[in-house]
């Protein structure tokens, strides 16, 4: 039967695709994602904004939604944070189960880690490597450990997956249009946007904030809320914020833009 395997850690060729900790690499170790979708998956889980360390949970609730399976093993040694075994001394003592066949989790020195047989890979190591490697912390402690495996059987059409959740979500083509279009037109009118997250969804919690430097003939702020020319400087969507400049050019289109443009 067909099981998971380690591989070097997919950091990508973006930025957006990398994530340099522990948690995410070791997903992307066993599934091929990048680590700023296994980063992705985690916040998903975790519901979190960013991911600077993860919870064993969360870990292996984020393999579990690509379809891999973590088992709690000990090996009937007393494991912990503290008093556990060393990774030295748990990679000797587990030489007959380490076969190439089966991958572990191993939270050691606050650190996740993957073995396969003889090798080892994370974070720090980037690509499998032997578990006698210098940059290995074989001093560590080691505190948790899971046999990853596929949650079905592969023969059946079970295989790794990556999930929906853990892409970089693609913008809607209108709300793409309307961004581009309120972007470029507040640059031109000299017109600033200020975005604020007000809950944990990047796309329907984050409001638009519009400001101006326009005054009147007194050389007292304009505020074209006030005026009624537009409803309120904050906006939840960019088809509003594209409506509310294109109020405020009109107006100063009608009354002239440099009598009420604030003198440098």
């Amino acid at each position: 039967m067909k099981n998971v395997n380690i591989k070097s850690v997919n950091h990508g060729t973006t930025r957006a695709d990398g994530n340099r900790y522990c948690g995410p690499s070791v997903i992307s170790a066993v599934t091929g994602m990048t680590t700023g979708e296994a980063a992705r998956l985690i916040r998903h889980v975790g519901g979190r904004k960013s991911v600077k360390g993860s919870y064993v949970s969360e870990v292996t609730r984020a393999l579990e939604m690509c379809n891999i399976k973590s088992t709690y093993k000990n090996f009937d040694l007393k494991l912990g944070r503290s008093k556990g075994p060393t990774l030295a001394r748990w990679l000797k003592h587990t030489v007959k189960e380490r076969t190439a066949k089966r991958v572990f989790l191993i939270v050691a020195g606050w650190h996740f880690q993957l073995v396969q047989g003889r090798r080892i890979v994370c974070g720090i190591l980037g690509d499998p490597t032997s578990i006698r490697d210098k940059r290995v912390k074989r001093r560590a402690r080691v505190a948790k450990v899971y046999e990853l495996s596929l949650l079905g059987i592969a023969e059946m059409g079970i295989k790794i997956q990556i999930p929906a959740e853990a892409r970089k979500p693609k913008r809607d083509a209108v709300v793409s249009s309307d961004y581009a279009k309120a972007k470029r037109l507040a640059k031109k009118m000299e017109i600033d946007i200020d975005l604020e997250q007000i809950g944990p969804s990047r796309k329907y919690d984050v409001q638009k904030w519009i400001s101006y430097d326009d005054v009147d003939e007194n050389n007292e702020h304009l505020d074209f809320a006030d005026l009624g020319i537009i409803d309120g400087h904050c906006s939840y969507d960019w088809c509003e914020v594209l409506w509310k400049l294109d109020e405020i050019e009109e107006y100063r289109k009608e009354h002239g833009y440099r009598r009420y443009k604030k003198a440098a």
